[in-house]
């Protein structure tokens, strides 16, 4: 089955702090309900944005979920990649080839390598991999005006297939979330040449066929 999709004060309840004077001793002051409200407020407020200080880490947009993500410390991009040979150590910017060097929590690194990803975030991370890492010549995925449709195969897979300027891509993936969810990829000319065929699967790319023809 085949299913299209398009890309692209005294009556307000509230009181003023109230002056009390008795002659001659002066004034003295009544903090009113309000006071004492705006207040406990005030407290919950510092304590809530102090935990957070305390947690934070870059957010990015990828997940199906939302869980904690690394994202490009110089424009806060989500498109990052750390290669095997120096994990969780060296980090890379795959829209603008900047590096930086970091090693992440434990948990925070797994996070981001476990996260199930939107299928729009896959094409756009593989293109950009293969523009950055593998020096193809791609069309720049973010500003591309793509096309797409899914087509949902009974066995539990779901097959996504995008197009623009002569390129098509092609993901395939289990329709269950998994930690381990395995996203095969096909990145092909309008004429059938295979740019880049492989694998992602816990943020690292397998490459399978490069280049290639499509046999019938």
């Amino acid at each position: 089955m085949t299913i299209p999709f398009s890309v692209n004060t005294p009556n307000s309840g509230i009181s003023d702090n109230i002056y009390i004077c008795q002659q001659p001793t002066g004034c003295r002051m009544q903090v009113g309900r309000f006071g004492y409200f705006l207040g406990a407020v005030v407290v919950v407020l510092v304590a809530v944005l102090g935990l957070a200080s305390l947690v934070h880490y870059e957010v990015g947009m990828p997940g199906i979920g939302e869980r904690p993500q690394i994202t490009c410390p110089f424009d806060n991009d989500p498109y990052v990649w750390t290669p095997i040979w120096s994990e969780n150590t060296r980090w890379i910017c795959l829209r603008t080839g900047r590096t930086w060097d970091k090693s992440y929590p434990a948990g925070v690194y797994q996070q981001w390598r476990k996260a199930s990803l939107q299928p729009e975030y896959v094409r756009d991370y593989t293109i950009l991999y293969l523009r950055q890492i593998e020096g193809k010549a791609l069309p720049e995925p973010l500003t591309a005006t793509w096309t797409g449709r899914m087509e949902r195969a009974e066995l539990g897979n779901d097959t996504y297939i995008y197009e623009a300027q002569g390129i098509l891509v092609k993901i395939e993936y289990p329709r269950a979330a998994s930690d381990n969810m395995q996203y095969t990829i096909t990145v092909q000319t309008e004429e059938g040449i295979i740019i880049w065929q492989g694998l992602l699967f816990q943020r690292q790319f397998i490459t399978r066929c490069l280049p290639c023809k499509i046999t019938p």
